[in-house]
Order: structure tokens, then sequence, then C-alpha cells
């Protein structure tokens, strides 16, 4: 039976009885919350912790860790208040006394070997796109997940873009079969462009433009295709073209700053039509952050944010009618965060089955790379039907996991 409280003099009146209790604002103790630590608040990812902290209910922001000063003073002052402790070393966040759950939001380089960390530390791990900079760093994360020992943890990547109600509609109505089989997947990925030292250091330090700035829409159209035919869809190739302009720096790392990239895909099934996948990304726009979606299928189409906007707001004049734009990810997206914070802290709390699991996280890492690959070298990358590669050392199997390479080298990479 819940307990109930007399709020203003402080008694347990629960069956009549009458004693002297601590004054307590709830009729019943209130739920358990996730204890939670962000890693990593530069950039946007500030968001990560000031969601746990005021925009989640069912979080409690424990602790930060950054090693910027810079952040951290922007932590002392936003954060401290609140009693969020602010750390210097990744290390110190790991022995936080009471932390359930770590949200990882630091540099993609740091990714893996955080994540691994967190798990070896018992902690529940929700970690920003993609896992590792590498299909092999990807598969270690994999390995040490599944392990028995850590069978408890929820570890989950934030692919954000899943939790758009938008998407998710869209996802719904394929599964109901509103557009058919889907034929064509179009994806484009535009961020406002910036000469600014931060951002070209963020573009040097990437994995790749399709690593970096692809993935999403791949983890989108894995989605889509799966929603269609109930199977997750395996890649029968995949080619890239690109182009640099405004940022020449971007010859050092060998990428682009535009980049299209185009998948095949095996038919789900003998009557399906074999789906393609077309992926433009461009780190060069002048009018803020763009990210059009349409799906075409055998009976219909659907379109996803096909014109930006940053609210509902339009003006009209004699030059005719306009809208302001987001400037970046998070003005589009900012609910989607939201909402993926709280399903990933539900799970938790709950004990209930994550929205996926990390083989889509591996295998949208693995077209991604594929793609990256495909734009490096020139060549067209091939898998069969189980997912290995056939485009290397004469079509010798890979390691027997998804889409393995051989670790057979090619001219040029």
């Amino acid at each position: 039976m819940p307990y109930t409280y007399d709020i203003t003099n402080g008694l347990d009146v629960t069956n009549g009885n009458s004693h002297q209790t601590t004054p307590y604002l709830y009729s019943q103790p209130p739920p358990k919350r996730l204890n939670v630590g962000v890693i990593g608040i530069g950039r946007m990812r500030k968001q990560h912790a000031l969601n746990a902290l005021h925009r989640v209910s069912q979080t409690n922001l424990v602790c930060i860790c950054d090693v910027l000063e810079d952040n951290l003073k922007w932590a002392t002052k936003e954060l401290a208040p609140y009693g969020v402790r602010i750390y210097h070393d990744f290390k110190d966040i790991l022995q936080q006394p009471g932390l359930d759950a770590v949200i990882i939001a630091s540099p993609t380089h740091l990714h893996q070997i955080q994540v691994i960390d967190s798990i070896q530390h018992s902690l529940h791990m929700l970690c920003e796109k993609p896992l590792g900079m590498t299909v092999e760093e990807t598969k270690e994360v994999l390995t040490i997940a599944k392990q028995k020992s850590h069978s408890h943890l929820k570890v989950m990547t934030a692919f954000s873009r899943r939790f758009d109600k938008s998407y998710q509609n869209a996802v719904r109505a394929i599964k109901a079969g509103k557009i058919g089989s889907p034929v064509v997947v179009r994806a484009e990925n535009r961020d406002q462009f910036s000469d600014s030292e931060f951002h070209k250091n963020y573009l040097l330090q990437s994995p790749g433009i399709f690593i970096g700035g692809c993935i999403h829409d791949i983890d989108l159209t894995i989605d889509f295709l799966s929603a269609a035919s109930g199977v997750l869809p395996q890649p029968k190739s995949c080619s890239a073209i690109g182009t640099i302009a405004l940022h020449q720096e971007l010859r050092q790392s060998r990428d682009v700053n535009n980049g299209i990239g185009i998948v095949e895909w095996y038919s789900p099934t003998p009557s399906s039509p074999a789906p393609i996948s077309y992926y433009h990304v461009s780190h060069i726009q002048p009018h803020g952050f763009d990210n059009p979606t349409e799906i075409t299928g055998t009976k219909g189409i659907l379109k996803i944010n096909l014109h930006p906007h940053r609210d509902l707001i339009q003006f009209a004049s004699s030059d005719g009618i306009s809208n302001e734009v987001g400037g970046d990810f998070y003005d589009r997206y900012e609910q989607a965060f939201v909402h993926d914070l709280e399903t990933f802290a539900n799970a938790v709390l709950l004990d209930k089955a994550l929205p996926f699991d990390l083989e889509s996280s591996l295998q949208g890492m693995e077209i991604a790379e594929a793609l990256q690959e495909a734009l490096r070298t020139g060549n067209k990358i091939v898998w069969d039907e189980h997912g290995r590669r056939q485009d290397r050392c004469n079509g010798q199997n890979g390691l027997g996991h998804g889409f393995a390479t051989t670790g057979c080298t090619v001219s040029g990479v």
C-alpha cells in the first residue's frame, strides 16, 4: 500500500495512523532516476548535459567530464550550481559513487576506448555515433558488450534521428504498406559552411565524410528497408565520388566536403525490387542545416524535411515568401535528442529491450566505411548475399561476421 503524508504537519496518516515523520511532497516515494554522467560537453554536446539535468525526468545528472578549460568554465557556471560534479579526467568519472550510466559525446577518436572502459566498469552506456573510428573498433565494442559478464548492461548508439517523430511516422507508414516496397531512398545531409579553426579541425579529425556525415542516413535506410521486409537488408555494392570546395585543407586527410555515395541492396524477397539508396553529404551550405529524405516505393513516395525551416514563421513581401533555416542539426532534431535519452533511461530503469541492437550499428558503420574506401580508391565495393566482400583477394571469404573484410590491402588506401 502506498504511504500517504500530511505535507503540512509531516504526519504519516496511512491506515489512519498519525505519527511524526519527515515532511514529504509526494503521496508515495518518488520513482528511481538514472544517475548519469556526460563525457564531453564541447560543441553542441552541452545539450546532452542540459537534457539530462532539465528535460528528461527519468535522469539525474551527477557529473560531467571534459578536458577543455572553456567547457569546464561553462560547466562551473551552468551545471555546478545544481550539484553536478565536474571532472577533467575521464578515469575520475568512472569512479563516481552511485553512477549508473554514461553518455559519451567526446570526439569520435575517443569513443571506442571510452565505451569499453565504461562497460568494464559496469556502466550502462549511450554513445554518440559512431562507436569507433573503424569497423574493427566497432566490432571490438560489440565483442566486449556481448560478454556474459556484461549481459545486464544496456549499450546503445545514439542514432537520434530514429527518435524524430517525422521519421518514426515514415517507418510506421512503410510497415503499413502505404508506399508498397521501397525502391529508392534519397537522403541528403547538408551542413552550414564554417571557416572557423574549430570546424576545420573537426573535419580533419573526422574518420571521413561518409562515416562522420552520412551514417545517420545509412542507419535510417536500414530502418526503412527493415520496416518493409521485416529482415535486416543486405547491401550488394557501393560506389562513391566527391570533390573539395572551400575547405582545401581536407586534401591532407584525403577527404572531401561534398560526397555522393550509392548503395545497391539485395532484394529482400524474390518478388520484391532490389532497392537503391543515394546519399549526398555537404559541408558548404550557406543557408544552414538541410536534411531532405525521400523514399520512393512501388505504390507511393514519402517525403521528409524537403523544405528546411527553423520554425513555422514565413515572411511575405514584394520579394516573395521566405523563412529562416536552423543553423545546425540540433535546431532540427532538438526534441529527438530528448526522446533518445528518455528511451535509453526507461530501458535501463524498467529493464526493457533497447529499440535496436548493436548489430545494426555495425552494419551502418561497415557500409559507411566501404563508401569511404570507394571514395578514396575509385573502386566499387561488392558483397555476396551473405555479406562477404567479393572485390578483394579473388573473392575470398571475410572473417565470418557480418560484412567482414578479408584484411587484404587495396592499392591506394
